[in-house]
């Protein structure tokens, strides 16, 4: 227990203090503070506290719980950006703080001191606290709507109608911070009426022993049958209610000011601005001046200008699927160089010198080793046909396969719109996870090896 709370203090100490210095240890925020969606959403919230109002200064791109945020510290100490970089701390260890209880209940206090080190130092969940971006109020929003579903189908669902009750807020307001989240929420429905069973009670953490690796004699209850029957159908209905209930003031605003039924965001101008044929599987700024769709060349601000935002945006989703339909196989190098800068290290397309080059490549080594091992951290999640614990359906199968419903959602919307290592930023702390009972595993299986 002292160790843990070591270790506690030691991440507070670091995140904070990375907060603080981070304009002057970030190579893109000495170049610039407010480095890329970093301006729009300072001007944003700083004209909704200075003048009352909220500016579409994207169109409708940008989902505004991240920018209330901002509003909310900028009406408390002024116009000041270093005091968000704060708030951004405060948010990155409570999603720590998520990913830690869900590791110790299900793993053990071990891997989960080991995996809140590793996510305190992995470099894009710590840079990103620096940088004024809606992932740092996705993170904790993401990670324990996961904690809380895993936790409460563990613990079973007769008297946990007050838990699903807290994650559709949650899941809600991740909608509202990113709205391409939305449809994420009808995929945790279906898992929570999958997974969600009668059963008795947990018995408390003091009255279990710490979790071994995964072939130890620690027995999971096998549930009842039925499955993902009337308790997991009134588990998910709560879930897509309370989310629903979340989501609708902003959507009844949107309608009431612009007209339209509008789900919190809309995607049309991102998806024609990633996908073209000046796009390089990034988030290249700007359009090109012209396209070739229809056998003929199209201005393209032309052809998407419009009064309405959402007449505009719709103008440039046609334009894109246009382009996509009529250059299938320009789309398909797209979408390959979507997945290479996902599963670079620093996702970077020009890296301005040879000797960065070499260093990146490096970098990515490093990176396919532990997305690997992530991997067969994972996998060895579940249980060994024949062991006294070869349920199908524990807890960390339960975890398994939230995360994979995680993963499927974010590879679509890279694949969709661009790709990048901020793409991939919900998926670390799992990453990190997975690392980490990989390892330990691996440990454990090669000290029993050495012992026979």
């Amino acid at each position: 227990m002292r160790a843990t709370l070591f270790l506690w203090v030691l991440v507070v100490v670091l995140r904070v203090g990375y907060a603080l210095w981070a304009v002057q240890i970030d190579p893109f925020l000495r170049r610039d503070p407010l480095h890329g969606d970093a301006v729009v959403h300072d001007h944003i919230a700083w004209t909704l506290v200075s003048e009352g109002r909220y500016v579409y200064e994207k169109g409708l791109q940008v989902a505004p719980a991240y920018i209330w945020l901002m509003a909310g510290v900028y009406a408390l100490v002024g116009h000041q950006p270093q005091a968000v970089r704060l708030v951004n701390a405060l948010l990155g260890l409570l999603a720590l703080a998520g990913l830690w209880v869900m590791g110790r209940r299900l793993f053990g206090e071990r891997v989960a001191n080991g995996t809140l080190l590793l996510a305190a130092l992995h470099p894009h969940l710590l840079m990103i606290t620096g940088w004024l971006y809606t992932e740092n109020l996705v993170l904790p929003l993401l990670v324990w709507s996961m904690t809380f579903c895993v936790l409460t189908v563990s613990d079973g669902a007769d008297t946990s109608g007050w838990r699903w009750v807290l994650v559709g807020g949650l899941l809600g307001m991740l909608a509202l911070t990113r709205a391409s989240f939305l449809p994420f929420i009808l995929l945790v429905a279906l898992w929570v009426w999958r997974f969600t069973v009668r059963r008795e009670p947990r018995p408390p953490d003091s009255a279990r022993q710490e979790p071994r690796p995964p072939d130890s004699a620690r027995q999971e209850p096998r549930p009842p049958k039925g499955m993902g029957g009337r308790s997991g159908l009134r588990a998910a209905a709560i879930l897509l209610l309370t989310a629903c209930l979340t989501v609708a003031p902003y959507v009844a605003y949107l309608y009431a000011r612009f007209g339209h039924f509008i789900p919190v965001g809309l995607g049309g101008y991102v998806f024609l601005w990633a996908n073209n044929p000046e796009a390089d599987g990034g988030f290249r700024p700007g359009l090109p001046e012209t396209m070739v769709v229809g056998g003929k060349v199209v201005d393209v601000q032309q052809a998407i200008a419009s009064v309405d935002p959402v007449e505009r945006d719709r103008k440039a989703l046609r334009l894109a699927l246009q382009w996509v339909w009529e250059n299938p196989g320009a789309f398909a190098c797209l979408l390959w160089l979507k997945t290479r800068l996902s599963l670079s290290a620093f996702g970077l397309q020009d890296p301005g010198n040879r000797r960065l080059a070499m260093a990146l490549r490096g970098a990515d080594l490093l990176y396919w080793l532990y997305l690997l091992m992530a991997v067969y951290g994972f996998a060895r999640m579940i249980p060994r046909r024949g062991s006294s614990s070869a349920c199908p359906y524990t807890p960390k199968v339960a975890l398994q396969w939230l995360v994979i419903l995680l993963a499927g959602w974010v590879w679509l919307t890279i694949w969709v719109y661009a790709g990048g290592s901020r793409p991939m930023l919900p998926l670390q702390p799992y990453l990190v996870l997975g690392v980490v009972w990989g390892c330990s595993t691996l440990i454990w299986r090669t000290s029993r090896f050495g012992s026979t």
